[in-house]
């Protein structure tokens, strides 16, 4: 009797330790599956790191203050207006909850540069903050004054958003993404009756017009 409930209290411990790891591996399982589909789906807009481009951050802390079902209804029927399109046609249910709940927990993936020696060994290389760069911020103050005074104000929403207000909600990627293709971001940003041009710049300087107006970031 006692050797059967000793077999009984060994089989129950076993269950015990083996169920959380299968719970855990399930969750890395869907994390993973999840992070497939947004890089399929959504990385081109909202930017591989999730910092954002053309469209907005999708990083955690900047969802925050949305549910996962408020972040699944977004995902689900889209936003009027703007080009965040609907994706119930496109994917399923389960792989809908799987990517709010990636977008909501998960925090973003820091993307590096990884070069290989000729030994053989792998270096991660630093992450270049060309954004911080003094010299693109001077001559991206000169490309502001010529292109983009007449209608952003540092601190009055006149015919665009303040480029302070940019500089604080916007990450320096997504910035650019706007200044490359402003006809998405007009539309993203509700600004449908006036829309931002196409200045034809090269892609050095729109890095050093962002840099100057990320530079406003308090």
């Amino acid at each position: 009797m006692r050797k059967t409930a000793c077999f009984f209290l060994i089989f129950i411990l076993i269950i015990l330790l083996e169920v959380p790891c299968l719970f855990s591996g399930q969750k890395s399982q869907n994390g993973w599956t999840a992070r497939q589909v947004y890089l399929e789906n959504c990385a081109a807009c909202h930017g591989r790191d999730r910092s954002g481009f053309i469209g907005t951050p999708l990083v955690s802390a900047k969802l925050a203050a949305r549910s996962e079902a408020a972040i699944r209804s977004l995902i689900l029927y889209g936003i009027e207006n703007t080009l965040m399109p609907v994706w119930s046609c496109r994917l399923t249910q389960p792989q809908i909850r799987q990517l709010a709940f990636y977008l909501k927990e998960t925090p973003a993936e820091i993307v590096r540069k990884v070069t290989v020696d000729s030994d053989g060994r792998c270096n991660i290389a630093e992450i270049e903050k060309w954004w911080r760069d003094s010299q693109r911020i001077a001559k991206g103050e000169v490309l502001f004054e010529e292109y983009c005074m007449g209608c952003h104000h540092q601190t009055i929403e006149a015919f665009a958003p303040s480029f302070g207000e940019i500089a604080g909600n916007r990450d320096v990627t997504a910035i650019a993404g706007q200044i490359k293709f402003p006809w998405s971001s007009s539309a993203i940003l509700g600004y449908t009756d006036q829309k931002m041009p196409v200045f034809g710049l090269t892609d050095s300087e729109i890095k050093n017009l962002g840099a100057y107006v990320h530079s406003f970031r308090e």
